[in-house]
């Protein structure tokens, strides 16, 4: 019997760090882990506070972001990448929808944040194949 693969949401500041997104993608990918989002390779608006990238299918805000709630909802796990610990207001709002959606939260650095923390473990715990030395990769290609 063939089983689902794995399915994850990247949440994490795309204006800060989009290009350590694209490059966890990448590596979770590898792992032959299904990533819905972040789509595309490229910020449309990457000054603006709300981010829309090149291969999002709509420009609508709200729209946009029920639309990743709608893939947080069809996830294995929720990947939370908190690069130098910044967790941005859209991640987190993701983050919270995610656990009320009863799915666990890897995240890529550890969570300092107290009402976050017991709620995450690091990606690295899941998956050991990916270890820091991945994340100084990641950082090292953008």
């Amino acid at each position: 019997m063939d089983m689902a693969p794995l399915r994850t949401v990247i949440s994490g500041s795309y204006r800060r760090h989009l290009r350590e997104l694209y490059a966890l993608k990448k590596e979770i990918e590898k792992l032959g882990i299904l990533v819905l989002s972040p789509v595309g390779s490229s910020a449309l608006n990457p000054e603006e506070e709300f981010v829309f990238l090149d291969a999002d299918p709509i420009h609508d805000k709200r729209l946009l972001q029920d639309s990743i709630f709608a893939k947080i909802r069809t996830s294995s796990f929720l990947i939370f990448a908190n690069f130098d610990g910044y967790i941005g207001r859209a991640a987190l709002m993701e983050v919270g929808y995610a656990l009320a959606s009863g799915l666990q939260i890897l995240s890529v650095e550890p969570i300092e944040d107290p009402n976050i923390e017991p709620y995450a473990r690091l990606l690295n715990e899941a998956f050991p194949s990916f270890q820091l030395t991945k994340r100084q990769e990641i950082l090292c290609k953008t």
